[in-house]
């Protein structure tokens, strides 16, 4: 992954099947970031889309303007453990590091 300053995951099944009802799946998945990255806490939220393929969308709120590349990436990998049946793909801004 290129190193982006994460504002927005999306995830979509890869196959014709649905992705499964993930509140519960998504609100522990939340809890265990914020136990990595206390930083964050309460700076993110998600959703679903109500109708098949019913994407899940995670997204930081209005306060905070994206996640720096090791929580971005973290993330990521927790929501690929959490969807095996989904594509995970970030969206934000590019990282530049400065000397």
């Amino acid at each position: 992954m290129t190193p982006l300053k994460v504002v927005t995951f999306w995830v979509r099944p890869l196959d014709e099947e649905p992705l499964p009802e993930a509140r519960a799946r998504l609100e522990a998945l939340l809890a265990g970031f914020y136990q990595a990255f206390p930083e964050y806490t309460g700076a993110l939220a998600f959703s679903q889309s109500p109708r098949p393929p019913r994407y899940v969308f995670v997204y930081t709120n209005p306060s905070c303007a994206g996640l720096f590349p090791s929580a971005g990436q973290f993330l990521q990998g927790l929501l690929q453990q959490a969807f095996p049946q989904g594509e995970v793909r970030p969206y934000g801004r590019v990282w530049l590091e400065t000397s």
